[in-house]
């Protein structure tokens, strides 16, 4: 009888030992698959954040683009604008360099 108690506690502590090295395997497995979710959910951060940096890029260059288009036509209507007043203004330029010309031939 003493030998089948003493066999009995073997085979417990038997036992015992397959369900510590299973949960040490089980813990060595959660540990492993949250590592490894760890670095999926890391990758996918850097993965995200790239985009959005590439998106904050796109819109800043299309911004950058329609003020450089609004700039140009603020210049192009500038330019024009002094044009017209040259134009005006080159009629009297003419007269005034004629009239010297004819006055400085006048006097010779």
């Amino acid at each position: 009888m003493i030998n089948n108690v003493i066999d009995e506690i073997k085979r417990i502590e038997e036992q015992a030992k397959d369900i510590r090295r299973q949960a040490m395997e089980k813990a060595r497995d959660i540990m492993s698959q949250a590592e490894q979710d760890g670095y999926e959910l890391e990758a996918d951060i850097i993965q995200r954040a790239q985009q959005e940096r590439q998106q904050l890029i796109k819109q800043a260059e299309e911004e950058a683009g329609r003020e450089i288009e609004e700039l140009n036509r603020k210049t192009d209507d500038e330019c024009e604008r002094i044009r017209q007043f040259a134009r005006g203004r080159m009629e009297d330029a003419i007269s005034l360099v004629l009239g010297k010309v004819v006055n400085i031939r006048g006097h010779s």
